[in-house]
């Protein structure tokens, strides 16, 4: 992740919003739960709402025999933890349930794995100044990390530049250039991120035009309606031979995706 931020490259990890603002020092909170087990976290928020709303809130409570503990998953080291001294013999009243929700979701999100998330936080800032963050969110650091994953095809054309080894004509080169960009503005938003992944050796866009390193370009090379299109992630190249219809066109690249058919060229 260091690496990654010191580097301007995209990481292949995505961190879930509550890693990102532990790393970032920001008080983590219920509502961070919904990103991270948004079933539960759905569940306790009715729950504190029915509340409100109920005349006999505290006979309900007892039907619901929930105490001040919680059971964990194996993932997350199994058994049942009490949340306070003594916790599972205390039930949970209307009362105590915002403190109950409070002390489940810190440790969920925080005490089961404490010691994992201070290790990521201590190796992160062996890398970069323990400062460099200051300032960011969680959703700043996440586009920083991953990029954008929804690909937008007119910033990925800003982006972009082309070289010629066709031979063509300007006419027919800018005719075939309309093709390419016309056939990627129809993909599926998951064929679209599998092209830049082949394109570039990752699957989103950078959150920012410095972050692509190098930038993207496209070598068209002469025409061949027999050879996929390849690629070389190291410089973002794509090479694709200037097929003579824009159905084979669409075809060839779709295949290549598929097929991975990226390397050296």
């Amino acid at each position: 992740i260091g690496l990654c931020l010191l580097q301007n490259e995209l990481c292949p990890l995505f961190l879930n919003r509550h890693v990102l603002k532990f790393l970032l020092g920001r008080p983590i909170k219920f509502h961070d739960l919904a990103f991270f087990d948004p079933v539960v976290y759905e569940s306790l928020r009715q729950l504190l709402t029915d509340v409100e709303n109920m005349s006999d809130s505290k006979g309900y409570f007892q039907t619901l025999d929930i105490t001040m503990s919680i059971d964990l998953c194996e993932e997350e080291g199994g058994g049942n933890v009490e949340l306070v001294a003594n916790g599972r013999d205390r039930e949970v009243t209307p009362i105590s349930l915002p403190v109950y929700i409070c002390k489940y979701a810190e440790y969920r999100m925080i005490k089961a794995q404490k010691k994992a998330l201070e290790n990521l936080k201590e190796g992160l800032f062996d890398v970069i100044p323990s400062r460099a963050l200051d300032g960011l969110t969680a959703e700043d650091l996440r586009l920083l990390l991953n990029g954008v994953g929804d690909i937008n095809v007119q910033t990925l054309i800003s982006y972009t530049s082309f070289n010629d080894e066709s031979g063509e004509t300007p006419d027919r080169l800018v005719s075939f250039k309309r093709w390419l960009w016309a056939v990627i503005e129809k993909m599926t938003p998951l064929e679209k991120q599998d092209l830049v992944y082949f394109w570039t050796g990752s699957p989103a866009l950078p959150a920012s035009e410095e972050g692509f390193q190098p930038m993207p370009s496209v070598t068209i090379r002469p025409a061949d309606d027999t050879h996929l299109p390849s690629a070389n992630t190291c410089i973002s190249r794509l090479y694709i031979p200037i097929y003579s219809s824009k159905q084979i066109l669409k075809t060839k690249l779709l295949m290549a995706i598929k097929t991975k058919n990226f390397g050296f060229v």
